[in-house]
């Protein structure tokens, strides 16, 4: 006789992953391990009979191509934060099978952090196109900072221009070096450096070319600040408008909301930003601010607003980063064209 529900959890190795399941009474009816495969994971999922099946996974590399394989075998595919689940993490019999039992129990009760997963694969892939553009835009800073730190190691100190990076200027640098040892390590880096900046150049290409299917973009591009490589970076990581109700849900999602913990009314430690959420999207409404902060346009007029009312720099620059999101978040979710009277009203 078939069960009613049964809570499936995946704990998802290279190797191998382990599948536990649990009924709908709580009973934990024990776990298999297989080999990591995609035929695996599908008969490992068929071999439970349930007339529903819930699934989680903890978020990792595996998960999303994990998940995309065993969704049509199942309800429900739920990705969850591993960081949010204490319950596994403090175990002292740390073990794929314990943690399986407890993420299933945890499944069951509706107590897992999820984790939004991309709904179509030209999501995935344009997402993917972002991280690789700002993982070489990373390596590319590494490479500059490695250049000027060898230079300074070695009594050249007067690096601070960008011209140390130029191909007409960087030989005046390098003849200031004596001994040819350190000048050829100096071309190493100088060749990493440029054709890092080369690949930069290619992957920002890729992320236009597939940015193109999303005509928010164009209106993100309009809002003082957000330039173009912005404007694709904030759809590539938001996805959909759709997956926050509200604007304080994107905030914590940016790292711009504030926490405040206490114990029995008693404040522990200082009101703070939170730390959970993507921090490349606080950087970006950073960016944006910083940009619009140069011209005299809606952007700086709420921020002067915000500062009148504030009488903080800091809190007036932190409201408009959250307006700046606010905007985006509003035209891209109503469907709207760019208009700065967003940006009028309370500050």
């Amino acid at each position: 006789m078939k069960q009613k529900i049964a809570y499936l959890a995946m704990d998802l190795h290279v190797k191998t992953f382990t599948l536990g399941k649990m009924d709908e009474h709580g009973s934990f009816k024990g776990s298999i391990e297989l080999p990591t495969s995609e035929n695996h994971i599908i008969d490992a999922i068929q071999s439970v009979k349930s007339k529903r099946k819930y699934l989680t996974i903890e978020q990792g590399p595996l998960t999303y191509w994990a998940a995309q394989v065993a969704n049509p075998y199942v309800d429900q595919v739920i990705a969850c934060d591993p960081r949010a689940n204490a319950l596994i993490f403090k175990n002292p019999y740390k073990k794929d099978k314990v943690d399986t039992k407890n993420l299933c129990r945890l499944l069951r009760m509706d107590e897992l952090h999820h984790v939004y997963q991309p709904q179509s694969d030209d999501r995935a892939l344009f997402k993917a196109a972002a991280l690789h553009y700002i993982d070489l835009r990373n390596q590319l800073t590494r490479f500059k900072q490695k250049i000027k730190a060898m230079y300074r190691h070695w009594g050249i100190i007067s690096v601070f221009t960008d011209s140390v990076y130029s191909q007409s200027r960087r030989d005046h640098f390098l003849e200031q070096i004596k001994g040819l040892s350190i000048r050829n390590q100096l071309l190493r880096l100088y060749h990493l450096m440029d054709q890092t900046k080369l690949m930069q150049q290619y992957a920002l290409k890729s992320l236009k070319d597939l940015g193109r299917n999303y005509p928010e973009i164009q209106q993100f591009i309009k809002i003082p600040g957000i330039a173009d490589i912005n404007a694709h970076l904030f759809d590539a990581f938001i996805q959909t408008p759709h997956r926050f109700t509200k604007t304080s849900q994107l905030w914590k999602y940016c790292r711009l909301s504030i926490t405040d913990r206490s114990s029995d009314g008693k404040p522990l430690g200082y009101q703070r930003l939170d730390r959970n959420g993507i921090g490349e999207l606080k950087a970006l409404s950073y960016r944006a601010f910083v940009s619009a902060m140069k011209g005299d346009n809606e952007v700086k007029r709420f921020y002067h607003q915000s500062l009148q009312r504030t009488h903080c720099r800091k809190h007036a620059r932190l409201n408009t980063q959250r307006k700046i999101l606010a905007a985006m978040y509003t035209i891209w979710k109503k469907g709207v064209a760019y208009r700065p009277e967003l940006f009028a009203g309370s500050a």
